[in-house]
């Protein structure tokens, strides 16, 4: 019985190396149970814990591949990236006939070699373009790269003669002159790992810059708004104030932190930061929108469920969870918000743009006026 995955027939599938071990270990356990049965290929059972032995090697073997998975897109989170390999490359003297006073040898001609003992072929790009001059010589060195990353055509000696792929009539023969080398395969599992290692272990928990502590509050629970405003210290706004940081947080609905919410967050992150820092915590301002808006329905709607329809997009555009801490809006961003609505043919008529205030701004519904117009 063959692997379902020959590349990774080496891997130790947890106790059971392969399908024919998880077959082996059953049948060894029903024979421990049962002493008088004795398997026959072709009966029941055995066919029945071979079905399910195939059915469960994959299983398991991805099971083990899980946690370096879960290394590895952790470690891409930090821009640590598995090392993909190099190619092989080398030399080769390629020859040409006279049948032209000038051949030239295009960059990124294709050439193919084929392993002997494999049967495997690999293609070997061109580097550089080479013009021969035939009334001097036919024949020049050019370097060639493979085509993908690895260990594949390694240690090929010099000597060795390459099939040319492209449509060349003029190349009679390419050698290669200098051994093929240079090419490495995909980082193995323990350098990537140790490496893995040294990230982590070099992080550090404290917080210095400014959207340190933005991320920081939002990995708070209960905290689900934040915005950070360096060089701000709220005893006096109107200064630049060196030192100091300020978060506005709110809670997952856009509302105030409770006051002792707050200043458990100024104190947890205080104790996190870097030590010439002074952090403080504030809440959003609120300012209450109100909005009146005239519109035409489109011939098919009904004029309640435009209301309705307007008035939702609105309040869920104004929804201080979801507002962007712009300070305001045009009366060109409110009439493209109430058009997207449902129903709606045209805005007649709407209220002008409005401003928030504060350092840290969001809407407070207020009152929406939806009128539909014959």
């Amino acid at each position: 019985m063959t692997s379902d995955v020959p590349e990774f027939q080496t891997l130790n599938l947890l106790e059971y190396g392969s399908e024919q071990d998880i077959v082996d270990a059953a049948l060894s356990y029903a024979q421990t149970q049962l002493p008088e049965w004795q398997p026959r290929t072709g009966n029941a059972e055995v066919v029945l814990i071979q079905a399910l032995a195939l059915m469960l090697a994959p299983e398991v073997m991805a099971i083990q591949m899980m946690p370096a998975q879960i290394v590895e897109q952790l470690m891409g989170l930090y821009g640590i990236s598995r090392d993909p390999g190099t190619p092989v490359s080398g030399k080769v003297t390629i020859t040409v006939t006279a049948s032209a006073p000038i051949q030239t040898i295009p960059e990124g001609t294709r050439l193919r070699l084929t392993l002997p003992v494999t049967g495997e072929t690999v293609d070997f790009i061109t580097d550089d373009a080479a013009v021969i001059i035939t009334t001097d010589r036919l024949d020049a060195e050019v370097g060639v790269t493979a085509e993908y990353l690895g260990i594949v055509g390694q240690g090929t000696p010099a000597g060795t003669t390459l099939d040319v792929v492209d449509p060349l009539p003029f190349i009679e023969s390419a050698t290669i002159t200098t051994t093929f080398d240079g090419g490495t395969g995909q980082e193995p599992d323990t350098p990537y790992f140790a490496r893995a290692s040294a990230i982590l272990a070099r992080l550090t928990s404290t917080l210095v810059l400014p959207e340190h502590f933005q991320y920081a509050a939002l990995t708070r629970a209960g905290v689900g708004r934040a915005k950070v405003f360096d060089l701000y210290d709220p005893v006096t706004p109107a200064t630049t104030a060196a030192g100091h940081v300020t978060v506005a947080a709110a809670t997952t609905a856009g509302q105030p932190l409770a006051a002792e919410d707050a200043t458990d967050l100024e104190t947890w992150m205080s104790s996190q930061a870097l030590a010439s820092l002074t952090i403080h915590v504030i809440e959003p301002t609120y300012t209450a929108v109100n909005i009146d808006v005239t519109v035409r329905a489109t011939p098919t709607a009904a004029p309640d469920q435009v209301q309705t329809s307007v008035e939702h997009v609105l309040t869920a555009w104004l929804d201080p969870a979801s507002w962007d801490w712009s300070p305001g809006a045009s009366q060109n961003q409110l009439v493209a918000i109430v058009s997207s609505a449902a129903g709606v043919r045209e805005v007649v008529d709407i209220t002008p743009g409005f401003t928030l205030d504060g350092k840290a701004p969001l809407p407070a519904l207020g009152t929406i006026t939806v009128t539909v117009a014959p």
